[in-house]
């Protein structure tokens, strides 16, 4: 008997016992669907934060802060003086300036270094006349993902504005389209006397809405020199041109070990640098502990399928012992009888995993399309449920595999068995 007989005679060989075949392959789609959801729930969710890096300068960008000696003095001792070293307040040693900058860049492995602004507004007002506390940052920090509208012109004079979808219908306006190239005020504080000034300027876009930056619109850098112009509008020269952070750019392809020892280089000329993925690592670990429980639920009830498939065969066995007497005295060997019990379980394992990958795919099209309709409606661009074909060729494959190995035990025994003293079974 060629192999190709072998695989076709297994597969019918399959169906003898129609319900017990379909209950065993049950107990595969369960582990199977459990798993396949699960890592699409995955693969979506981490799709969607690595867009949300993008947005905010990916995996070449460095958060460079000021290193802060938070070290506390617990017998309340006084401290001496030394010139060289900050002794101020923590919100006075929190800045940067130029100088830093030229320090940051001066280390190896990073190409550019330019200042985060931070503005401060205290609110907005739009068509209602009604004001809104108001959040905004230089366009030159991020790449922007708009729902309407334009890009901020990097060189232009005029002051415009990519607004934050959150503020469309409290401004006033009916729709997004219906906010484009409108004008609206941003009150501006003079820090050193407290008085107000008030700039106007153009909603030329508006943002997709984001988990990592929820409520914050982009300023272009006419707009963004002009209220820390206002800002610092009285303040001494020596409290002029400072800011709080900085953004790095790192050379392209560099490994995790160059980027930590970049940080330890960061950390030993006083500064602290992490990578926007650091800043939600957490939120990613999270996801991936979740999914992780529930792919061992999906791992427990396969191994209880491969319990089902070991029952099947061991009856199968029981069943066709006779038959399998006939087939060994005719000339069959027991490497081929063994094949053919092994390729039966690897047909139950075939069937409930490609079942419990298809279920897996309509049911998160249902989950989509219901996501996309309610609680993800305001979350442009987020899948909650995608599947990639290698991981879930993947799951197939490693499902067949375990309903081989537990087809080994009752082939074994198959393959083992006396033809005379199987023929002689009743």
């Amino acid at each position: 008997m060629k192999v190709i007989d072998i695989i076709k005679t297994a597969s019918a060989n399959l169906w003898r016992n129609k319900g017990r075949t379909i209950l065993t392959i049950i107990a595969i789609f369960i582990g199977a669907f459990t798993i396949s959801m699960t890592i699409g729930v995955n693969i979506g969710v981490n799709d969607y934060i690595n867009k949300q890096l993008r947005d905010v300068g990916g995996k070449n960008e460095l958060i460079i802060m000021p290193k802060v000696n938070t070290t506390a003095n617990l017998k309340n001792e006084p401290k001496e003086y030394k010139p060289d070293q900050k002794n101020g307040s923590v919100m006075q040693n929190e800045q940067l300036t130029s100088k830093d900058l030229k320090k940051i860049q001066s280390v190896k492995n990073i190409k550019k270094a330019k200042p985060f602004q931070m503005v401060n507004t205290n609110y907005i007002q739009g068509a209602k006349n009604k004001k809104y506390i108001f959040s905004a940052m230089p366009s030159s920090i991020v790449k922007i993902d708009l729902e309407a509208g334009r890009a901020l012109k990097t060189n232009g004079k005029d002051y415009e504005i990519n607004l934050a979808p959150e503020y469309v219908k409290s401004l006033g306006f009916s729709s997004t389209k219906n906010a484009l190239n409108k004008k609206v005020k941003i009150g501006v504080p003079i820090t050193a006397t407290g008085q107000e000034k008030i700039i106007e300027a153009t909603i030329v876009g508006i943002r997709n809405t984001s988990l990592i930056q929820a409520g914050q619109s982009i300023i272009n850098s006419s707009l963004t020199n002009k209220i820390i112009e206002i800002n610092e509008t009285g303040l001494p020269k020596n409290l002029k041109g400072k800011f709080s952070s900085s953004y790095a750019t790192m050379k392209s392809n560099l490994s995790d070990k160059e980027i930590n020892d970049l940080k330890n280089k960061l950390s030993d000329k006083g500064y602290t640098a992490m990578t926007v993925d650091d800043q939600i690592g957490t939120i990613r670990n999270v996801v991936n502990t979740i999914t992780s429980v529930l792919t061992i639920f999906g791992a427990i009830a396969l191994l209880a399928a491969s319990f089902g498939i070991i029952n099947t065969l061991y009856m199968s066995v029981q069943e066709r012992t006779r038959e399998i007497g006939l087939m060994k005295a005719m000339g069959m060997g027991r490497a081929k009888v063994f094949l053919m019990f092994s390729i039966e379980a690897v047909w139950i394992g075939f069937w409930g995993s490609l079942v419990g990958v298809l279920g897996a795919i309509g049911a998160g099209a249902i989950i989509n399309k219901l996501a996309a309709d309610t609680f993800l409606k305001e979350l442009t661009g987020f899948t909650l449920v995608q599947f990639s074909l290698p991981a879930m060729l993947m799951i197939m494959g490693i499902i067949m595999l375990i309903a081989f190995l537990a087809g080994t035990f009752p082939a074994n025994r198959a393959a083992r068995l006396d033809p005379i003293t199987a023929l002689r079974y009743e």
